[in-house]
């Protein structure tokens, strides 16, 4: 049995998606106890081996002292780094701890030792390429050590969560859980199982194109929300603007296609949202990226479109004309998804195993 002290954020990205994999562990071999306050842990822990998920993001700073503090006290730290993109704006917290895992990584990890505009891949893109500039613009370091690259490691995506949203369950979950602890959040979790034959049937095809999204804060991040929203505009394929969380996901239930930019990161809820609606996944290429569950082969389970939304409205326009095509690919998304969830318990316990060994 190993004792393991979990160290979160209680927020709804990891009560509802990040911790799931935590919360609904089979494997005994494996007790973990969860709390919010870096000062318990310091003071009254017991347990030699600490995980660290979601830390440093609210405020976007890493503590350094914090880490020497925990690092001085614990036998085995392992962090979760919890940013939606492929980009790692926390490199530094590295020397400090034994594994450091993440939802997706970049395939070339010689990027790890770039300064990228923005954090990510594609913001280092937008800027280069259109001039696309940040008023918060900040340099973040770097790694080009080989020895601590090989300490960033890939654990599993928003794939493994709760679908489809319900907001108000959530925000319910999320304030249960400040109060009585985060694995109270499980008892808000749905029960419902993803059945991939099931979904694709379901799916009327009400709507051609689901495209309702909204704009960032960052202009670099932004840049190709904008861009994209700006080609579409005209073309009445596309179902475009703003609507209550009730009616998006009733509208995704029975859409051809969900077209999912791009946001903070690559990986979006919608991604997911669009193979448990028996939808299409249009979306920008992927190919940088490693990540799990993986729902990102091109052509087989989604369809990528180029950076710069070139060949976007022809991607469409070609699936919604061939539905034996476009069924294909729903269908080879939905298997690849159940199988993945199917095989959590079995990387959750890999992971745990690699972590405590």
């Amino acid at each position: 049995m190993f004792n393991i002290t979990v160290l979160t954020l209680t927020d709804r990205i990891a009560c509802f998606y990040s911790l799931s994999p935590f919360l609904r562990n089979t494997d005994t071999r494996y007790r973990f106890r969860y709390t919010d306050d870096p000062r318990w842990c310091l003071a009254h822990d017991r347990n030699e081996i600490l995980i660290m998920m979601r830390q440093f993001i609210k405020p976007d700073t890493v503590d350094t002292v914090l880490l020497e503090q925990l690092r001085a006290k614990y036998k085995i730290i392992a962090f979760f780094h919890d940013d939606a993109g492929g980009g790692i704006p926390r490199l530094e917290v590295l020397p400090f701890v034994d594994h450091f895992y993440t939802k997706a990584i970049f395939r070339d990890r010689s990027l790890y030792s770039r300064q990228l505009y923005g954090k990510e891949l594609y913001s280092d893109y937008y800027h280069t390429t259109y001039g696309v500039i940040d008023p918060d613009a900040r340099p973040r370091t770097v790694c080009s050590d080989p020895a601590e690259v090989a300490k960033i490691k890939l654990s599993w995506n928003i794939g493994l969560g709760n679908y489809p949203r319900n907001q108000m369950r959530q925000r319910a979950g999320v304030v249960v859980s400040r109060l009585a602890g985060v694995a109270a959040a499980r008892c808000f979790y749905s029960a419902l199982r993803f059945d991939p034959e099931a979904a694709a049937a379901r799916n009327k095809g009400l709507y051609p194109v689901h495209a309702r999204f909204g704009l960032i804060s960052r202009p670099s991040i932004n840049w190709q929300r904008k861009m994209i929203l700006d080609r579409i505009l005209a073309n009445t394929s596309f179902l475009t603007g703003m609507v209550p969380q009730g009616q998006f996901n009733r509208e995704t239930a029975h859409s051809k296609i969900v077209l999912s930019p791009f946001g903070w990161g690559e990986l979006c809820l919608r991604d997911f949202e669009a193979i448990y609606a028996g939808s299409l996944l249009l979306k920008p290429d992927m190919s940088h990226l490693e990540t799990w569950p993986d729902i990102f082969i091109p052509e087989e389970t989604y369809v990528p479109f180029d950076w710069d939304a070139s060949d976007l409205e022809q991607k469409a326009s070609f699936y919604l004309e061939n539905h034996d095509a476009r069924l294909k690919i729903v269908r080879a998304a939905g298997a690849k998804y159940r199988a993945d969830l199917d095989s959590a318990q079995d990387r959750f316990s890999a992971i745990m195993k690699e972590i405590t060994q």
